[in-house]
């Protein structure tokens, strides 16, 4: 049976003033994470060449998912989730200063870059839920997947279209610039989003939204922390879909981080980038992606959630595969802009699922077990990644590329049936208006 397609919400219908403040949060903290993930890997280049040990930063980057995230999911589901947004950004911006510091007196080491991004993605282990999962307190049911779409596409542009560029720019000025703006960035995102925890107490709930309970606070409080871990763990793990769309995340994460472990490497030594401009060869997944988020929305709407879910993972799969095949930094910025796109879309599509299919009250912990499963094994993809780019720099994107096309046909099964559901929950959010 096809799935039921996604009405597209009327042009009138418009998101708020308080959806685009908290859209500037997210996208200020975006802006952070693109000039660090972009000055990080150029620093680290200038202390070592050896590929395992750049690999090493991605390994720092994504073990908070891993260690920490599903504690943070228990926060989330106990206290008011902007405060502690606001709290997680306002330590990443002190922690980020400090390196910023070392790297302008010359005491930077790869030991202090590791530490810096354990701290940092500790804290997003905080933000990014919360900036995926608030949405549907701040704006209607029926106009999810536009202000997801909203969201993904100023994350790209802050990301990967501003911040990468500028960050390889003003790195070949001074290496501490980049990191200084990081600073920056988050600390301005802790102050939006106190404006935004502001703005909700004085309007009501949007009509339709599907969470009254949003901001965490109070539930669950009652339990001790490891019933409450049982029970996030129970939700993803204890069902055929959920388990199964939490593997299909883990083996994409890992195959793209086989990839992009050694992709500064690999642009530098086998496509000839120059690290002046290799925010900007890295902008162009940026491109695509933005591309993908003003197309989300009616790819759904007009091919069905479904097949715009699993065309973009098997696209994102494809394209790495290319990246890792074609000759020259002209055509891998082509492959990788599409990836872009295709990464976008199936984000996009899927975001609902976790937004109104999740009950409310278990929704940080769900989120917080579901990434620690993808994104907390990321290491395992970046550890082999590093080894196998020692024995040639193309064989990460080749292996990890292969993965990726794989994975999604063996867990089809739970894609179509996210897909399902997620509609199933819009035409019910169009239906209440």
């Amino acid at each position: 049976m096809t799935a039921p397609r996604s009405a597209s919400p009327p042009s009138t219908d418009r998101l708020g003033g308080t959806f685009h403040r908290f859209w500037a949060a997210g996208t200020l903290t975006n802006l952070g994470d693109g000039m660090l993930s972009t000055a990080l890997p150029l620093i680290a280049a200038t202390l070592t060449h050896d590929p395992l040990a750049v690999s090493g930063l991605v390994v720092a980057r994504y073990l908070p998912w891993l260690l920490v995230a599903p504690f943070s999911g228990v926060l989330l589901d106990r206290v008011d989730r902007l405060r502690a947004m606001t709290v997680s950004s306002t330590v990443a911006a002190l922690a980020v200063t400090a390196l910023a510091l070392l790297v302008a007196t010359g005491g930077a080491t790869l030991w202090a870059l590791y530490a810096t991004i354990f701290v940092v993605i500790c804290c997003e282990t905080v933000t990014d839920p919360v900036t995926r999962i608030t949405v549907s307190r701040i704006v209607p049911g029926r106009l999810l997947d536009r202000a997801n779409g909203r969201l993904e596409g100023g994350r790209l542009v802050a990301q990967d279209c501003v911040a990468t560029p500028v960050a390889g720019v003003l790195f070949a000025v001074a290496a501490a610039l980049p990191v200084a703006g990081t600073a920056l960035s988050y600390a301005l995102c802790a102050v939006l989003v106190v404006t935004v925890a502001l703005m909700l107490r004085r309007v009501p709930d949007p009509a339709g939204s599907t969470g009254a309970t949003e901001s965490g606070e109070g539930t669950e409080s009652g339990q001790g922390v490891l019933r409450s871990l049982r029970e996030g763990f129970a939700y993803v793990f204890g069902q055929p879909l959920t388990r199964g769309l939490a593997f299909n995340n883990a083996g994409m994460m890992i195959g793209a981080q086989m990839a992009t472990s050694v992709l500064v490497l690999y642009a530098r030594d086998v496509l000839g980038v120059p690290a002046a401009l290799y925010g900007l060869f890295l902008a162009s997944i940026a491109i695509g992606g933005v591309l993908g988020a003003m197309l989300a929305s009616r790819l759904v709407a007009n091919f069905g959630r479904r097949t715009a879910m699993m065309g973009g993972y098997l696209g994102m799969g494809a394209c790495l595969l290319a990246v890792g095949l074609v000759p020259d930094a002209w055509s891998a910025a082509l492959a990788w802009g599409v990836l872009g796109l295709c990464m976008t879309v199936t984000n996009v599509s899927g975001s609902l699922f976790f937004q109104a299919v999740v009950p409310s009250h278990v929704r940080g912990r769900a989120t917080a077990a579901f990434r620690m499963i993808g994104w907390g094994l990321s290491p395992v993809g970046a550890l082999l990644g590093g080894l196998l780019g020692r024995v040639d720099l193309a064989l990460p994107f080749l292996v990890g590329g292969l993965l990726m096309v794989v994975t999604p046909l063996a867990f089809r099964g739970a894609v179509a049936g996210c897909a399902r559901l997620s509609d199933e929950a819009a035409a019910s959010a169009a239906g209440d208006r």
